[in-house]
């Protein structure tokens, strides 16, 4: 089966299930003890598993697209800010407070966290008594125009994509193990279904030459 056929075939099943039964005038069950009831709930679960699935996946890729169009400016805008402050204050604290800025290909999750820490420098730098650092024009500008507002903002809009997108992978992997779980326990029933189909009605017969 393909990536997205569990549910429609399992569906595909269950009806077929439906029909032999009203043919065949009592209830079929299969040698696992499977009833069409039992069949039916593990298709409605694979439809639900595969609905969360596709869903997630479109999540994650929304998330992940966010993540990357807001990383590029906000990390041309940390560049401006590292040197605006190693410029107009020297010595200061805010330059012992500056994190590390690591290389634009360096892992998102490495990036949330200077890009945060970028944040607090800034909002205390913002804050200091003007005139305290002559070269220091309050509130802080930089050269791209951004501000502590623009950047804050950009941080948690980065921020939540990171957090979105982690949930979505989580969410993801929980489907794909009910999918793999289902498929394995719908497979066993189908191929056993099949099975006793071939042996309750015979050769040409409707049901057995409808069989999906």
């Amino acid at each position: 089966m393909r990536k997205f056929d569990l549910a429609a075939k399992s569906h595909a099943y269950a009806d077929h299930w439906n029909n032999a039964e009203t043919a065949l005038g009592r209830a079929i069950v299969l040698p696992s003890g499977t009833t069409s009831d039992g069949f039916v709930d593990s298709a409605s679960a694979a439809q639900t598993a595969q609905e969360t699935l596709i869903a997630r996946t479109n999540d994650m890729e929304g998330a992940m697209q966010t993540r990357d169009n807001t990383l590029g400016p906000l990390q041309s805008s940390a560049a401006l800010f590292t040197a605006f402050v190693r410029a107009s204050t020297p010595g200061s604290v805010f330059v012992k407070m500056l994190p590390r800025i690591p290389v634009t290909t360096a892992a998102a999750v490495k990036w949330g966290k200077v890009l945060g820490d970028l944040d607090g420098v800034w909002a205390r730098l913002d804050a200091t008594t003007p005139g305290e650092y002559p070269a220091l024009t309050l509130p802080v500008t930089l050269s791209n125009g951004a501000t502590l507002a623009t950047f804050s903002a950009g941080v948690t809009t980065f921020q939540t994509a990171l957090d979105d997108l982690q949930e979505a992978i989580n969410d993801i992997k929980v489907a794909q193990g009910e999918l793999r779980t289902l498929g394995s326990s719908v497979r066993a029933d189908i191929s056993a279904y099949r099975k006793l189909i071939r042996s309750l009605f015979p050769a040409g017969h409707p049901i057995r030459t409808s069989l999906p």
